[in-house]
This record gives C-alpha cells, sequence and structure tokens, in this order.
C-alpha cells in the first residue's frame, strides 16, 4: 500500500499518512486512513505495523510472539529434518530467546539491531557460530512470512553477515601420507585398520563410514556406494538410526584403491565365515557386524594409535581434510575433488579447501616460465 504526503500538514509538520483497504472478519470491505506523521519512513512503519495487526482473511495472530513463531516453527520442522538438527534447536534457542516476548505485529529494525549487537558481543562465540543464530532467525521469519503472513520483508532485507576480520581462522589439520603411514602401521585390529583406511583414502565423513554395509561394496568393481549415514542422538551413546546423506551429491559411488580394496577383501573373506552373517551386516560394527561402531570408540581408538605412532592427534573429521590435501597435493583438480568428497558443487571445495590450492600456486608459475622459455628460446 502507497503512502501519501498530506498538503496540510499539522502545527508540528507531520504530513505524511497511509491508506489501506481491507477485508473485515465479516469480508466487508473496509478503508483505513491513518493519522499523519513527521516522516515517509514513520508512515511506512506504522502501515506495516496496521497491516501485522489485520485479522482478515490471511488470519494474521495479532496476540503471537516471536517465541510463539519459534514454538511454531519447530513443531512445523519436527518431521522435516534429522534428529541431530531438531536438538541443534535447544542451543540456537538460546541465542534468541531475548525476542521471545516480543509481539511478531511490532518486530521491527530497532528490535533486530539490538539482537544483533547482543550476539556481535559475545566474545566467546566464533563468528561462524554467530552466523548460524542468524540463519535460524532468518528461517524461522521466513516461516512467519509464508505460514501466517506477517511483514518481515524490511528487516529481512537488512540482515548481513557477522564479519571478524581480526579474527585468526583455524588451519585444518590433517595427517600427510607419511604421517598417515606411521599411524597406520600402529594399528593391529583390521576392523579401526580398514577404517582409517577408509576414511583417509575415500574422505568420508564418519557418519557414511559407520553406515557403510557389506551389500554397498561391488567386488567386481571395486566400488564404494555412499548412500546413507548413521547418526547418533549424541556422540557417546551406543543408540544410533539410520538416515538420509547430508546433501543429495553426498550419495556417490566411488572406486576403491588397491590397498583398500586388498585389505577389505581379506577382511570379507574372514568375516563373512561367521555364523548367520550377511551383506546387510555393518562393515565397522559390533557384535559381527550387528550394529553399527559408535563415535565413541573411534573416537577413544583414534587416540591411542596416535599416541602410539607418537604423532599428533587429529579428529574424526580430520581424515577427510587429509584425504582433500591428499588430493589437491598429488594434482587432483578442484571439480573431481569435489565430486569425490561429495560437495554440492566446486565452489563449496574451494571455500573449504582454498589453502590447499593456494600451495600449488608456485607450480603454475613455473608452468608458466616453463612455457615462456620455450617461447623465448
Amino acid at each position: 500500500m502507497p503512502v501519501y504526503k498530506y498538503n496540510n500538514p499539522t502545527k508540528d509538520g507531520r504530513c505524511w499518512l497511509f491508506r489501506v483497504n481491507y477485508k473485515d472478519s465479516l469480508n466487508n470491505n473496509r478503508r483505513y486512513t491513518s493519522k499523519k506523521y513527521a516522516t515517509k519512513f514513520e508512515a511506512k512503519e506504522a502501515e506495516r505495523k496496521f497491516l501485522n495487526e489485520l485479522d482478515n482473511n490471511s488470519n494474521i495472530p495479532s496476540k503471537m510472539t516471536l517465541g510463539d513463531l519459534w514454538d511454531k516453527y519447530l513443531e512445523f520442522q519436527s518431521d522435516k529434518v534429522r534428529i541431530n538438527t531438531r536438538r541443534s534447536y535447544i542451543y540456537t534457542q538460546e541465542s534468541l530467546k531475548i525476542l521471545f516476548n516480543i509481539k511478531c505485529s511490532e518486530f521491527n529494525i530497532a528490535h533486530y539491531d539490538k539482537w544483533k549487537e547482543y550476539i556481535a558481543g559475545i566474545d566467546t562465540m566464533k563468528t561462524v557460530t554467530k552466523n548460524d543464530k542468524l540463519k535460524a532467525l532468518k528461517a524461522f521469519l521466513n516461516f512467519g512470512e509464508k505460514r501466517y503472513g506477517y511483514n518481515f520483508h524490511q528487516i529481512l532485507l537488512n540482515m548481513e553477515r557477522f564479519k571478524n576480520p581480526d579474527e585468526l581462522v583455524k588451519e585444518k589439520a590433517y595427517y600427510d601420507i607419511s604421517e598417515f603411514d606411521k599411524f597406520l602401521a600402529s594399528e593391529d585390529e583390521d576392523r579401526y585398520r580398514i577404517l582409517w583406511e577408509t576414511l583417509y583414502y575415500c574422505g568420508l565423513r564418519i557418519g557414511e563410514a559407520r553406515g557403510l554395509q557389506w551389500k554397498d561394496i561391488n567386488w567386481d568393481n571395486k566400488t564404494l556406494w555412499i548412500n546413507k549415514q548413521v547418526q547418533s542422538l549424541d556422540n557417546y551413546s551406543s543408540s544410533y538410526y539410520v538416515c538420509n546423506l547430508k546433501t543429495a551429491s553426498s550419495n556417490r559411488i566411488l572406486t576403491m584403491c588397491d590397498a583398500l580394496y586388498e585389505d577389505l577383501k581379506k577382511y570379507y573373506d574372514n568375516v563373512s565365515k561367521y555364523k548367520n552373517f550377511n551383506d546387510d551386516f555393518f562393515i565397522f560394527g559390533n557384535d559381527k557386524g550387528l550394529t553399527p561402531l559408535t563415535y565413541k570408540q573411534a573416537q577413544r581408538r583414534k587416540g591411542e594409535i596416535a599416541n602410539k605412532a607418537g604423532i599428533k592427534e587429529i579428529r574424526l573429521h580430520d581424515f577427510r581434510h587429509s584425504c582433500a590435501s591428499f588430493l589437491v597435493n598429488n594434482g587432483a583438480p578442484v571439480t573431481m575433488v569435489s565430486k569425490y568428497l561429495g560437495h554440492s558443487n566446486s565452489s563449496e571445495t574451494l571455500n573449504t579447501y582454498s589453502h590447499l590450492f593456494n600451495t600449488t600456486s608456485s607450480e603454475v608459475i613455473n608452468t608458466i616460465n616453463r612455457a615462456r622459455n620455450t617461447v623465448e628460446n
């Protein structure tokens, strides 16, 4: 709805107003003309509040608070996201609570700016985490617009990511091939040895590795089919659930290197002799494969082997970074690395591993110099 500048201002100079045509609860046509405001911005803001307060055919709840809207958002998401994602909302909620008593119809830029200032002032929170909170706020405001017809458009337009140029970017830890060989040489249990090889050579997420079953191997083609993952309610629980992969592009078929293929084949020949064995068993499982390995088991074993090998300890997810480093430093193109790791696009790979690709810049310069020298000579 437009706002208008009135030709006869009030004594104190107020001359802006808005008019709204709407239908009341009985579906009768109505027209509302506001009082006058000092500036065009004030008139537009008052119009926005008025539209949000209307309980017309769109059924906008006039008394709903942001806290109520958050609860509705969680209820809406309950059957659409993984359990771990739903649990993450609990931690996100703490950062949004200062907004929860504000009525949705009254929420404005000033409220948002105050919230952002509050989040920015939490020195112990990393910038990436702050942006996760911002993303959550944006998501449930969008939900409020689509589901209930609230007008948060101006606020959403003004949302900008948190930035801290002074924050040190933590380098991703990884094992180079010599370190990995030392690590592997200290592992004497077949199940774990093959787990480390799978994480390192295939760049799997730990949930993807935990979800692997023997039926996911094509022995003739020497491939692994990554088509699901195993997650736990927390990293220390033996309870688990099987769910879809992180993204559609995470579903991929990987050709195994010879070392991994040979070790997997020997291990399969051994465990397949067990009574009642079948290919639905988990490769890295407990009770001969009836249940998947727990995160805690893998985490504890990793620490023990790193200590035994006398090398630094890295996280389980850092084996994935190690794979990326190994591929990049051996000349693999970014498109291949992206597909191998199951990234949705190459830009995700570049954003995550740009520091690794930078290390090969000297090779590019050497190539240019060699080409120039050939031409000049």
